[in-house]
C-alpha cells in the first residue's frame, strides 16, 4: 500500500536530484540515513517511486507541464505503474489527485515526439540516432532506460564460478553464469549480497559484465608491471591482479582520495596483495615518473558523461555534458598515461560512454599526435546488443 511517507520521502529526494545537489543513489542513502526506522518495504516503495520518475521523467512532464512539483510526478510515477486509483493515492499538501489523473490520462505517450518517448533530452536522442540509425538508436535508448541487472565477478584467486555459486546459493542467493565470461554470475533478483559468505570472504565482488570484458580486453599477464590509470573505487584493478594471479606490480592511481578509500576494503577481502594504490595530486604528478616507460599495460578508464550507465544511473540524462570539455581532458589524462608504457607496450582508452566524441575522436585526436602509438584492436558494448552497461575501449601498442 502506497503511504503517505512512501510519496513524501520520494519527493524529497526527487527534489535532491533535480537541483542536480546528489545522484540518486546518493539521495537516497542520506534519506535513510535520517529515517532508519523505515523498514525494507517502505525503503523498497520510495526507492522504486523514485527510480521510476526518473526512467519515466520526460513523458510525466510532457503530461503534467514544467510546473509539476515533485510530490506530484511521485504521485504521477505511481498511478501509472501500481495503476491505482486516484483516491487511492494518500492525502497530501499540495496533491489533487482527480485533477491530476485527468491531466495523465489527457496526454497520448505515442503522440510525444520521439525523444521524450524514449525518455531521453533532444541532445541525446540525436547524438544516437545520429552515430547509431534511427533503429539501433531506438534500441539503445530504450535499452539504458531499463533497469540493470546485478552481475557478480568471481574472485578467482579465492574460488571457482562453481564454488561461489554454491556458497551463494547456501545463503538463500540464486545467481546465474554469464554467457561467454568464466567470471560472470548475474543474480535472478536484487539481494543484498553483504550479508553473505561469499561477499564477505572475498569470493564475489559486484560488477558489471561489460566492466568485466574490459579487464579481458587489458589482457594482463602474470607477472607483468600493469597501472590502472583512473582506478576509482578499484573494481576493474581487483579484475587485473586476479588475472595477473597475484604475480607482478599492479599500481591503482586515482585523483580523489574519497573513491580510493573504497578501494581499501575490497583490495582486503580480495587476498590480492600486489596492488599498490596512490592519490595523485594530478594526470601529471611527478611521482609517475618512477614508472615512465617500464609498465606492460596501462588502462586509461577516463571521467566521461555515464551516457553509457544510464541503467544504473538515470539521472544523467537529465543534465547535457559539454562534451568538448570532457574531450579536452580525456585526451590530457590519456596523453599522461601513454608515458607509463614501455615500448611494445599496450594503452587502453576507455570509457562507459556510447558517444563517439568522447571515444572514437579522442582516439583519433591522440593517435595524430602520437606516432609511436598504433590501435590493435576496438571494443564497443551495448546493452541492448551485450546486455551491459555500455563501454568503448581501444586497445593501443606502443612502437
Amino acid at each position: 500500500m502506497l503511504r503517505h511517507t512512501h510519496l513524501r520521502h520520494a519527493a524529497s529526494a526527487l527534489a535532491r536530484v533535480l537541483a542536480g545537489a546528489t545522484p540518486a543513489d546518493a539521495a537516497l542513502h542520506e534519506l535513510f540515513a535520517r529515517h532508519r526506522n523505515a523498514g525494507s518495504r517502505d525503503r523498497a516503495q520510495i526507492t522504486a517511486l523514485l527510480y521510476g520518475v526518473l526512467r519515466n521523467y520526460f513523458p510525466l512532464r510532457a503530461a503534467l507541464g514544467e510546473q509539476a512539483s515533485t510530490v506530484e510526478l511521485c504521485a504521477a510515477q505511481a498511478l501509472r505503474s501500481l495503476e491505482l486509483k486516484p483516491d487511492a493515492l494518500p492525502t497530501i499538501e499540495g496533491l489533487a489527485p482527480d485533477a491530476l489523473a485527468q491531466r495523465l490520462a489527457a496526454v497520448d505517450d505515442s503522440r510525444l515526439d520521439a525523444a521524450a518517448r524514449h525518455n531521453l533530452p533532444g541532445w541525446m536522442w540525436d547524438a544516437l540516432t545520429d552515430q547509431y540509425g534511427a533503429a539501433e538508436g531506438s534500441a539503445l535508448a530504450l535499452a539504458l532506460n531499463q533497469e540493470a541487472g546485478v552481475d557478480l565477478r568471481v574472485n578467482t584467486l579465492k574460488a571457482s564460478r562453481d564454488e561461489a555459486q554454491r556458497v551463494l546459493r547456501e545463503d538463500g542467493i540464486e545467481a546465474e553464469p554469464i554467457e561467454g565470461l568464466a567470471t560472470g554470475l548475474r543474480l535472478r533478483k536484487r539481494e543484498a549480497l553483504q550479508r553473505t559468505r561469499a561477499f564477505r570472504d572475498g569470493w564475489v565482488e559486484p560488477q558489471d559484465a561489460g566492466s568485466q570484458r574490459l579487464a579481458l580486453f587489458v589482457a594482463p599477464a602474470p607477472g607483468e608491471t600493469v597501472a590502472d590509470f583512473c582506478a576509482g573505487a578499484g573494481g576493474k584493478a581487483l579484475a587485473l591482479g586476479a588475472l595477473m594471479r597475484n604475480r607482478g606490480e599492479l599500481h591503482a592511481f586515482d585523483t580523489s582520495r574519497a573513491r580510493l578509500a573504497r578501494f581499501e576494503p575490497r583490495l582486503a577481502r580480495s587476498g590480492l596483495t600486489i596492488a599498490k594504490a596512490q592519490v595523485l595530486r594530478s594526470e601529471r604528478d611527478p611521482r609517475l615518473q618512477s614508472l615512465a616507460g617500464r609498465c606492460d599495460a596501462v588502462l586509461v578508464d577516463v571521467p566521461c558523461s555515464g551516457s553509457g550507465t544510464l541503467r544504473r544511473n538515470p539521472e544523467l540524462r537529465l543534465r547535457e555534458p559539454d562534451l568538448a570539455a570532457l574531450a579536452a581532458a580525456q585526451f590530457a589524462i590519456l596523453d599522461a598515461a601513454a608515458k607509463l608504457v614501455r615500448a611494445g607496450g599496450r594503452l587502453v582508452y576507455a570509457t562507459c560512454s556510447v558517444l563517439a566524441q568522447e571515444n572514437e575522436e579522442v582516439v583519433r585526436t591522440f593517435l595524430a599526435s602520437h606516432a609511436d602509438f598504433r590501435r590493435a584492436d576496438e571494443l564497443t558494448l551495448l546493452p541492448h546488443r551485450d546486455g551491459t552497461d555500455g563501454f568503448y575501449a581501444a586497445r593501443l601498442t606502443r612502437g
